[in-house]
């Protein structure tokens, strides 16, 4: 959309990287001060108002405005997934370490992927939606205009009905984005609550909330 070259565009994508690495280091040392429930639940929460960031996106806002949402939602991400996977693994035995690890990995894989193609989907959907309420279906090239933003733009169309289409469809593409966003907005949020309702306590150093919690996170592993 903003006819970048290969290598800019690649540059711009580095930009989240940096809401990661402030975050990161940021959630792991409020970890060591404060019950790593809450730190987990802020992150999540955090990642929420990124998301919802999102949804503010236009065809005309600039491209610093969505890498800043890309950052938060990816830095409060990763520092609450840290800590989850660390409590995790703290609750291995460590006979049991690599195993715990490659469950970890592998519900990550899934839950990118799984995630991914719902909320993908969602976006799809709206672009479809939106893109056959504005269009005729007699149009050259509807089914491709219809199915991505890709398509629309790849589509040999009249240069009259060119712009209209792209116009169109770049609306569509960034009502998907939002409508996906306030679903990840959604689960996120869910998380936080879940961290905070039900993680209190568990996998501290000392005392007997460890003894208590801990055995019935092994059992999983």
């Amino acid at each position: 959309m903003l006819g970048l070259s290969p290598f800019t565009a690649a540059l711009w994508s580095l930009v989240p990287a940096a809401g990661v690495a402030v975050m990161a280091p940021i959630g792991a040392a409020l970890a060591q001060r404060i019950d790593r429930a809450y730190v987990m639940g802020g992150g999540f929460l955090v990642s929420a108002c990124g998301f919802l960031w999102l949804t503010q996106v236009r065809t005309d806002s600039a491209l610093w405005f969505t890498l800043v949402g890309a950052s938060v939602y990816a830095g409060g991400l990763v520092a609450a997934m840290t800590l989850a996977n660390e409590l995790a693994l703290g609750a291995a035995p460590p006979q049991r370490a690599g195993s715990a690890a490659a469950v970890l990995e592998s519900g990550q894989e899934l839950g990118g992927a799984l995630g991914m193609a719902v909320l993908g989907s969602i976006g799809a959907a709206v672009y479809s939606r939106d893109m056959s309420d504005a269009l005729p279906s007699d149009m050259p090239h509807a089914e491709a205009v219809r199915e991505t933003l890709g398509g629309a733009t790849a589509a040999n169309l009249p240069a009259a009905m060119a712009d209209a289409v792209l116009a169109a469809a770049r609306d569509a593409f960034t009502h998907g984005m939002g409508v996906a966003s306030v679903g990840a907005a959604v689960v996120m949020a869910g998380a936080g609550l879940f961290s905070l309702g039900f993680l209190r306590g568990v996998g501290k150093t000392k005392g007997s909330t460890q003894s208590s919690t801990e055995p019935g996170l092994t059992t999983l592993l």
